[in-house]
């Protein structure tokens, strides 16, 4: 069994990268024992070197998430101490809206992904390996596989007592015009539905987005926020809407088959939504044309593309299991009860 140390944006809270985490947790974790690299949440996210705490794992896997960035490099994610051991890219993609690219952060890019040590790479969506094999050049090639929380199992949806359509909002487009929103909820719950203001994340994350749920205009609105995910994921699931600003939001809902709307149309929601062949649902929170989306989001999720999705995700997981596996053969913890 393999030391396995995981990179990533883990413990700020925010719903997605939380749930990497337990899916790495749920299936890396089967085979080899794994934690959280960093143990601060701001900078320099390390309370002792980083190249100390390389030495101490035998292997370490980074992603998922939008931790290619052109212009800005954390040293969280791209630190040249992680070299010192074996390295699997996994998860990751590119915000190729980013159109600047600022020279001395894609040499370190460049050398990072170029370097003898990392031996495996999957990315999100074709958009980002192309842009990862384009402006890159790693030596190993780059895999293209669905959003890896396709893989995960959802608990059991909740059961409202009403019909049920669910907002979510984030603090840094918490100054955006929420007029188009609300007359989305003003309308549907003249219709006879609840709606529901979802806090989706935990922790600090919560903390702040539930001040901006709290403030959102509509006094009708019931908030739901809680520290566990599962309880997050399991609202989701009880909707009949969503109207979401957070892509996993997206992507969970449509695990669920319940349709989504996206208010912020970012090269992964746009990604994801042609594969599904649901573009028509891409909006934004100052979009005049909100409620005829929320509408046509009466148009059913596609259950085979959804299992397409979630095969393609969970071959991804067992590609890389296998090719750490290789590295690393051990026999298996063994389960407790």
């Amino acid at each position: 069994m393999a030391r396995i140390g995981l990179v990533g944006f883990f413990g700020w809270g925010n719903y997605g990268d939380e749930l990497f985490l337990t899916n790495w947790q749920n299936t890396i974790g089967l085979h080899h024992e794994v934690s959280v690299v960093h143990d601060l949440l701001t900078t320099p996210y390390f309370s002792r070197q980083a190249s100390d705490i390389a030495a101490e794992y035998d292997a370490l896997v980074i992603g998922g998430g939008d931790l290619i960035i052109p212009n800005k490099i954390s040293p969280l994610y791209w630190n040249r101490a992680w070299l010192q051991r074996p390295v699997y890219i996994s998860g990751v993609g590119v915000p190729t809206w980013v159109k600047h690219h600022a020279p001395d952060v894609m040499d370190r890019l460049r050398n990072f992904f170029q370097h003898q040590n990392v031996r495996h790479i999957g990315a999100r969506d074709e958009e980002s390996a192309q842009w990862i094999r384009r402006h890159l050049e790693p030596k190993v090639p780059v895999q293209v596989h669905a959003d890896l929380v396709f893989n995960m199992s959802l608990p059991p949806a909740v059961e409202f007592e009403k019909p049920t359509i669910g907002i979510n909002l984030r603090t840094h487009r918490a100054d955006s015009d929420p007029s188009h929103l609300v007359d989305v909820c003003k309308t549907y719950s003249a219709r006879g539905y609840d709606v529901v203001n979802l806090v989706l994340g935990t922790g600090r994350t919560r903390a702040a987005d539930l001040e901006v749920a709290q403030a959102f205009p509509f006094a009708d609105q019931i908030v739901l926020d809680s520290e566990r995910i599962d309880d997050l994921s399991s609202w989701i699931g009880g909707l009949d809407l969503l109207l979401s600003n957070k892509f996993h939001g997206t992507v969970v809902a449509t695990m669920y088959g319940v349709s989504s709307v996206v208010l912020s149309a970012t090269t992964k929601s746009r990604n994801l939504y042609t594969r599904l062949d649901r573009r028509p649902l891409l909006s934004a929170n100052e979009d005049a044309q909100m409620l005829s989306k929320a509408d046509l989001a009466r148009m059913p999720v596609s259950s085979a593309a959804v299992r397409e999705l979630e095969s393609e995700a969970a071959a991804a997981v067992r590609a890389l299991q296998r090719r750490i596996n290789a590295d690393f053969p051990g026999r298996a913890p063994e389960r407790t009860s």
